[in-house]
């Protein structure tokens, strides 16, 4: 197992996914991230909001600059691959998401980072591996996180 670190950031790297259950309660954490206030836009158009039925009355109610809460979700592969990955033919397939909470806003200005914590992993039949992660996505400069979640990942052989 090899853990690497870069201004705060630290990811975990094994060889082989025989590797992964020594894992539970290793910490990683993710590289600082911004989103850029044009892929909110992108975000709109992809999840088809520029469709929605009811006005949601323009961003008076939520403010400028606001990151949906499912567009950060949709980050944590990314982010997660900065962070946490297996050497070789393996691959992490998203095996769903427990628990999330969307705990204070996260805007465009706001730098975050995802923190996690390997709670669980559990060898499947099939030869693969069902990783279960606690995550909390840190705001800079703000006690509050962004959001917390428990990400479950099946590791199998491409």
């Amino acid at each position: 197992m090899g853990v690497v670190s870069t201004e705060g950031a630290t990811a975990i790297s094994i060889e082989h996914p025989s590797e992964l259950p020594g894992l539970v309660g290793t910490t990683f954490t993710t590289p600082w991230f911004r989103v850029d206030e044009d892929r909110l836009t992108s975000f709109e158009h992809a999840s088809y909001h520029e469709e929605y039925p009811h006005g949601y009355g323009g961003e008076e109610g939520y403010g400028e600059g606001l990151v949906e809460g499912f567009h950060l979700l949709s980050l944590l592969d990314v982010l997660g691959n900065h962070a946490f990955w297996v050497e070789g033919p393996w691959l992490a397939w998203n095996y769903g998401l427990d628990r999330v909470r969307f705990l204070s806003p996260v805007r465009t200005t706001d730098h975050f980072r995802v923190h996690g914590v390997v709670r669980e992993v559990t060898e499947r039949d099939n030869g693969g591996f069902l990783v279960v992660t606690d995550l909390r996505a840190e705001v800079k400069d703000r006690e509050k996180p962004g959001f917390i979640a428990t990400q479950r990942a099946l590791w199998t052989t491409v």
